[in-house]
């Protein structure tokens, strides 16, 4: 149930030398965006802001969660990346991650290789990773990497014409919600992020997920 197409149609990479199959766009690849743009609307009960100009490592400042209904507000200086949040907020939350939801333009090999480890480790139980199209054209030896690797876990991935960067993971009664600027790689750069514990952001991320993934699941697509 849920998108067993990715695996159907694609040939495992045991019985085809290299990675020749990732190009088969009916699978991976998606051509345009999401259908129009969306707006979610949402009353502040309680923000917080944190600046870490001066700090070294996410985890210096970034000792819990926001508490439910709330958002934290981070400048970062380019001392962590933002995909660090996935292994921080799971050691935050004390148990695995039921679902996880991520987008980016692009992705670091060390990143896509914890995210397959998180996997195999049970940190992480299902998984869902969209990228952009510049993923597959630039870096594509870490796209066969984390592409195959998810495909071969039975999990979903995507790529078309993407340029968001949002985490979601949830655990229990916890619904947590990154949104930043910088991708899933090293970011030498100043970079903002806002961490917030809300069903209704998470469920407005999680629904406009789900539509593109059927969307490209019923539509044919054409190699890019």
């Amino acid at each position: 149930m849920g998108f067993d197409w990715l695996k159907q149609t694609t040939p495992a990479p045991a019985q085809q030398a290299g990675f020749g199959w990732l190009d088969n766009p009916a699978t991976l690849e998606a051509p345009g965006t999401i259908e129009g743009p969306l707006l979610f609307r949402r009353k502040v009960r309680h923000r917080r802001t944190l600046a870490a100009i001066r700090q070294e490592k996410l985890e210096a400042f970034f000792t819990e969660l926001p508490a439910p209904g709330e958002s934290i507000h981070i400048v970062s200086n380019g001392s962590f990346d933002y995909w660090n949040f996935v292994p921080v907020c799971l050691r935050l939350l004390g148990k695995p991650a039921t679902e996880f939801y991520g987008s980016t333009w692009t992705m670091s090999r060390p990143n896509a290789l914890q995210l397959l480890q998180l996997l195999d480790d049970g940190k992480i139980q299902k998984a869902t990773l969209f990228s952009g199209l510049y993923f597959k054209r630039r870096e594509s030896a870490v796209y066969a990497t984390v592409a195959s690797g998810l495909i071969d876990r039975k999990q979903r991935f995507l790529c078309f014409e993407n340029h968001s960067k949002i985490i979601l993971l949830a655990a229990g009664d916890e619904r947590i919600v990154i949104e930043g600027s910088a991708n899933f790689t090293a970011n030498p750069r100043v970079e903002q992020n806002t961490v917030t514990n809300d069903r209704d952001l998470y469920d407005f991320h999680r629904s406009w997920m789900e539509i593109q993934l059927a969307r490209c699941q019923k539509r044919k697509t054409t190699k890019i």
